[in-house]
């Protein structure tokens, strides 16, 4: 890669961003299968131990520090090109080149690369600052390696603003942590209402779920719900007893929770259960 020019391609904390958001998105859109893929992707690519996570964590400690001098920021800097530079580079372009065939195979999504990044200069600035400490002292360009290492100094003691799509742990949780604050806000802006409460922690408890591979979560909460509302049928039952068509209705829906099973759980089946909720709230608007 030419270290005078910047390709979003092989920056591994955008990768990461990029796949980050589009696991959320398609959640929110209700693509799990897309969703899914982008999560195996993360998960595989993203491993421990890589020299593509080695990147990736140094890239994402330069982006999310903030220091209060410009000295500890100088000595930030100094241990990250030592790092840098400790890089076997033949296995990180390799594992590169993997991460970005996978995505374009598996995703095949053309505006995938094209995701916008609140920080995205930085990321643009600190994986060329990584690709100059690498070039060889001969090939250095001292002026544009000052001025990266410039901006970074001012980047490090600047005040971050807290978005709340852009919390970015390094483990599991963390994962978890940000594709609930992303899915969140992206729901609240695609359904803008349209959701109760009840609905919205629904899906959350979902999305929850799969990111973390626990079933046992949203199996608790669909759970809760279907136990609420058989509650609840119960005892409304006899109010309706007069009118026939809600009477059938509550007694079908009663018959489905019955045999609601939880063993494999789908957009479908939260589907349906969205609309359990629904009805749940109806019949609380009875009382």
């Amino acid at each position: 890669m030419n270290n005078k020019t910047h390709n979003k391609k092989r920056n591994a904390g955008l990768l990461y961003e990029f796949l980050v958001r589009t696991i959320s998105s398609a959640l929110v859109e209700g693509n799990q299968r897309k969703s899914a893929a982008s999560l195996r992707i993360l998960k595989r690519h993203f491993r421990p131990g890589t020299e593509l996570y080695r990147e990736f964590r140094l890239i994402n400690s330069l982006i999310k520090t903030t220091v209060s001098s410009t000295s500890t920021a100088s000595s930030i800097i100094s241990e990250a090109r030592g790092a840098a530079c400790t890089y076997d580079m033949a296995v990180l372009d390799r594992q590169k080149s993997l991460l970005i065939k996978h995505i374009n195979y598996a995703l095949k999504d053309e505006n995938f690369y094209d995701q916008q990044i609140n920080e995205y200069k930085m990321y643009a600035t600190v994986q060329m600052l990584l690709n100059n400490w690498r070039t060889p002292s001969k090939d250095k360009d001292i002026g544009r390696l000052a001025d990266y290492e410039n901006q970074l100094n001012n980047w490090l003691v600047s005040e971050k603003v807290n978005h709340d799509d852009h919390v970015i742990a390094e483990d599991s949780s963390g994962t978890s942590r940000l594709l609930m604050k992303v899915m969140t806000k992206k729901l609240n802006e695609k359904y803008s209402g349209m959701l109760t409460e009840s609905q919205k922690s629904l899906v959350k408890s979902y999305v929850f779920s799969t990111v973390n591979d626990d079933p046992e979560i949203i199996r608790g909460k669909l759970a809760e719900i279907r136990d609420d509302l058989m509650r609840k049928i119960s005892m409304h039952e006899s109010s309706f007893s007069e009118n026939r068509y809600i009477s059938n209705k509550l007694t079908e829906a009663k018959d489905r929770l019955i045999t609601e099973n939880f063993e494999s759980i789908n957009d479908d089946t939260i589907t349906r259960f969205m609309l359990y909720t629904k009805l749940s709230s109806e019949l609380d608007s009875e009382e």
